[in-house]
């Protein structure tokens, strides 16, 4: 069973139950158009990008210059954005670096550039090291701050975080704290409070049609946190119909793409906005949730195409262990390849050893049979220290198997609750276990 592996690449979820007796929410007429290359390349801002990038190359030619870099590299990170291709991160990279030899690791800006950029391959220490040294050079600490911020919470350093929150980010008016205090929230189990922080920032930003639709894109993610299916589906529609979409237009259609599969049960729809999604993108996400609508369909056969070819394209090391999450779970529960999965988590949980990755420990465990030792993991790692329905799904499978129910009851109907996020195929599975 997938498990729904997909959680970790689409954060969209609500309360509500996924069935087809429900009223359907996508609309096919209104979504259909935005299917649209020509669309998707005027919304998204891709023809100015690599117009940026033959100019600033043009430029960097006739003069080597640090700064030519820099502008470079931005343009090379925002091409990345809209099509998810790996290699303009590298040569983004490779830029940064240059120009940070350059200056002697003295220039804040480039160190908060490499800070960014290793937040955007999940290197997060490496982005906390990046920004701290800018810190130290003393220029716009603010940035470094969020950054650090940032990269705290993929960390699992949610109390620093929180300080930098609340100490050194100090206009709780302005966008960049409150989209950072929606975040917060929304970790901390407030669904409601993280949605009202978003939707306070998403007012700051209406000068910006970029900003606007990652605003109400995000919403959309959120909404679904607190069970607004049909308003999830409106931020969606509303960040695909701003000027500038930017990298928010595939984002949105693949939210919808959930809509369709998980809630309205239109799984010929979803599969046709998901075409269109993947047809546009450099990256193996798609095939994530390809393989979890063969799965509701029956299909193991194609499942297993599916997450098989997942796999071996996000093994590749040009994406710098951005998929490690996926990955392990696949591997422990598909492939039961443990070897692999334990040295991932291992790697994992160096780089960001958060409640999320140690849920994962556990459940590599608990499929190699080391049921106790999973249990501990939970108990001093897991449980308690997130609000996530998923390490609630694993923790309640795993105590079932220990023979613990009425702990197991508890954490499966918890998990439950967030149906349309787990899945029709998971929330199948924890009706099979209660």
């Amino acid at each position: 069973m997938l498990k729904r592996i997909l959680f970790g690449i689409l954060l969209v979820c609500t309360t509500v139950s996924c069935t087809k007796n429900q009223k359907p929410i996508v609309n096919n007429e209104e979504v259909i158009p935005f299917l649209s290359k020509e669309l998707l390349n005027e919304k998204s801002g891709i023809k100015q990008v690599e117009d940026d990038i033959t100019f600033w190359s043009s430029k960097l030619k006739e003069n080597n210059t640090p700064i030519y870099k820099l502008k470079l590299a931005s343009a090379y990170q925002t091409k990345f954005g809209i099509t998810k291709d790996v290699s303009f991160l590298a040569k983004a990279d490779e830029l940064l670096k240059e120009s940070n030899n350059y200056y002697k690791e003295q220039n804040a800006g480039v160190l908060q550039a490499l800070a960014q950029l290793s937040i955007t391959k999940h290197d997060f220490r490496s982005a906390i090291d990046y920004a701290e040294k800018a810190l130290l050079v003393g220029e716009d600490k603010l940035l470094s701050y969020m950054i650090i911020y940032d990269a705290s919470m993929e960390t699992g350093e949610f109390e620093h975080a929180k300080y930098i929150l609340e100490n050194e980010i100090t206009n709780t008016a302005s966008f960049n704290y409150l989209i950072r205090r929606s975040q917060f929230e929304d970790y901390s189990g407030n669904a409601s409070k993280s949605i009202s922080a978003l939707e306070k920032g998403a007012e700051r930003i209406d000068y910006s049609s970029s900003l606007s639709a990652w605003a109400q894109s995000n919403l959309g993610d959120r909404l679904g946190h607190e069970g607004n299916v049909p308003k999830s589906y409106k931020m969606f529609i509303g960040a695909l119909n701003q000027k500038n979409s930017g990298a928010s237009y595939l984002h949105s259609l693949k939210g919808i793409a959930y809509i369709a599969y998980a809630h309205d049960g239109n799984t010929e729809l979803a599969k046709e906005i998901l075409d269109f999604v993947s047809s546009s993108l450099e990256s193996p996400d798609s095939y994530l949730m390809y393989a979890e609508i063969a799965e509701y369909e029956g299909n193991e056969e194609k499942k297993e195409e599916y997450l098989r070819v997942f796999y071996e394209e996000a093994s590749d090391p040009k994406y710098y262990g951005m998929y490690d999450a996926e990955l392990i779970q696949l591997a422990a529960t598909e492939f039961g390849n443990f070897e692999v999965a334990e040295a991932l988590i291992q790697k994992e949980l160096e780089n960001r050893p958060s409640p999320i990755t140690y849920d994962l420990q556990a459940w590599v465990k608990f499929h190699k049979g080391e049921i106790e030792e999973a249990i501990s993991i939970l108990e001093d790692k897991v449980l308690g220290k997130t609000y996530e329905p998923v390490p609630a799904y694993h923790a309640g499978i795993i105590l079932k198997e220990a023979g613990e129910n009425e702990k197991a009851n508890k954490l499966l109907n918890y998990a439950k609750e967030a149906s349309f996020e787990l899945g029709p195929v998971t929330v199948r599975d924890i009706n099979s276990k209660l």
